[in-house]
């Protein structure tokens, strides 16, 4: 964009920001635009690459990060239609209007921005639909569309308004349950997978084993498995360090248990028949057992970490996190 348009511009020239529910049309033509640039590097790379030899290509697409920025054409299509509102529970604090709107861990309160937040962000999700077709066109014109296996997933979701809330790092849904989709297996000889969904407990670090399993590596020595394999989880660990929101969660396919390390606040949420997390039954006498399992999980999994987030097999509260890289050696 810079290269194009000047040093001196910016996509933070419309106002809107980088964590910021403010949402607004992008200023300039669509091709500058970061979802339109990642695209057109990519399909610059297969018309550039050797055509006999196998190609790995990653592309990061920004977006539907903030600034809340797509095109006039994506932010319209949502303005124009009825948005369902945020999902509340019976459990939040009493809400109060955010009155920053940048750099805001909670989302805004009144209908009118709430509904431009959302036009702004479903905008950059279809914007990125309408990219990925681009892409697609160019494997088939390049004519290698059928023995290439595609990947699609994302680092994080978005509260979007969801409790009271808005950015990621919190243990709810809308910021924690993200896509992840797989086409071409039948490139690899895996055709009997082609439209199925896995039942398993998947996360982040499932998608190197997978790739290094397609590729005929070898995954034994890390942390995740293998999509294509038969391992499957029960339980899985998650954390986040979040100043005095961070948390630890241990989730299941029916059901979520939350620890908060600075405030020791518990949530149970059964996600089977409440998958908006609406009710916090961390009270609830009949789920006592339940939860209780999930505790135990939850201080196994944390007992012999160095920040001591566990004494005499209990969760302690308010134990810093530990620099993340103070292990490695220089």
């Amino acid at each position: 964009m810079k290269s194009e348009l000047g040093a001196d511009v910016d996509v933070t020239d419309s106002g809107l920001e980088c964590n910021s529910w403010i949402a607004g049309v992008w200023p300039y033509e669509e091709k500058y635009h970061p979802t339109n640039w990642v695209t057109s590097r990519a399909i610059d790379f297969l018309r550039r690459r050797d055509p006999d030899q196998p190609f790995f290509l990653f592309l990061s697409y920004l977006k539907p990060h903030p600034p809340l920025d797509p095109p006039r054409e994506f932010f319209d299509m949502y303005m124009n239609m009825d948005l369902r509102p945020p999902f509340m529970g019976d459990w939040e604090d009493e809400l109060e209007d955010c009155p920053f709107a940048f750099d805001s861990k909670k989302a805004p309160q009144g209908k009118q921005y709430i509904r431009r937040m959302q036009a702004g962000y479903y905008g950059l999700i279809s914007h990125i639909d309408r990219q990925i077709g681009r892409l697609m066109q160019a494997l088939r014109e390049y004519r290698i569309d059928e023995n290439t296996l595609i990947i699609f997933s994302s680092d994080h979701g978005e509260e979007l308004g969801d409790h009271g809330l808005f950015r990621k790092a919190r243990p709810y849904e809308g910021s924690c349950h993200i896509p992840l989709m797989i086409s071409g297996l039948e490139a690899i000889g895996r055709s009997e997978l082609k439209g199925k969904r896995s039942d398993s407990l998947v996360a982040i670090r499932d998608i190197m084993p997978t790739i290094l399993d397609i590729a005929g590596g070898n995954s034994d020595m890390l942390d995740g498995y293998s999509l294509l394999s038969e391992k499957k989880r029960d339980l899985l660990h998650c954390e986040h360090s979040y100043g005095e929101l961070s948390a630890h969660w241990v989730v299941s396919n029916h059901d979520k248990y939350i620890w908060y390390t600075e405030s020791g606040r518990e949530q149970y949420f059964d996600i089977a028949s409440d998958p908006h997390e609406q009710h916090n039954l961390v009270k609830d006498l009949s789920k006592t057992k339940r939860i209780d399992e999930l505790r135990s999980f939850l201080i196994n999994e944390l007992k012999d970490r160095e920040e001591g987030f566990v004494k005499d097999n209990h969760l302690v509260t308010g134990r810093p996190y530990s620099p993340v890289l103070r292990n490695i050696q220089r």
